[in-house]
């Protein structure tokens, strides 16, 4: 199986567990009876509770990336894209290198 077959089919379970773990939360019911009533394992249930709360914790925490500043040779440089995401702004001007956008945007893929 391809590595990217891979990945969706985890984030594809992620997803089914996440909807699982808010169905029960809205259903007023003990894990064991909803487990009971969904016939999931409640070991099962428990192991990817764990698994989906350390997830979102994970994504919470704060996280730091260097950026390095690069002066603009170009007085003529201008703003190609500017991103708002989670409270924070992130302009990327014309001429910038792919490796800094490619930071960029994998940082703000993090808020």
């Amino acid at each position: 199986m391809s590595t990217e077959l891979q990945q969706l089919n985890g984030r594809n379970k992620v997803a089914l567990w996440a909807e699982r773990i808010s169905e029960w939360r809205n259903s007023g019911l003990s894990v064991k009876t909803w487990c009971k009533e969904k016939g999931v394992c409640e070991q099962t249930y428990y192991k990817w509770q764990k698994k989906i709360f350390a997830m979102a914790q994970a994504q919470q925490e704060l996280q730091f990336a260097e950026v390095t500043p690069v002066m603009a040779t170009n007085s003529n440089c201008q703003i190609a894209v500017s991103i708002h995401a989670g409270g924070i702004a992130a302009n990327i001007h014309n001429g910038a290198d792919p490796t800094t956008v490619e930071s960029v945007l994998r940082i703000l893929k993090l808020c």
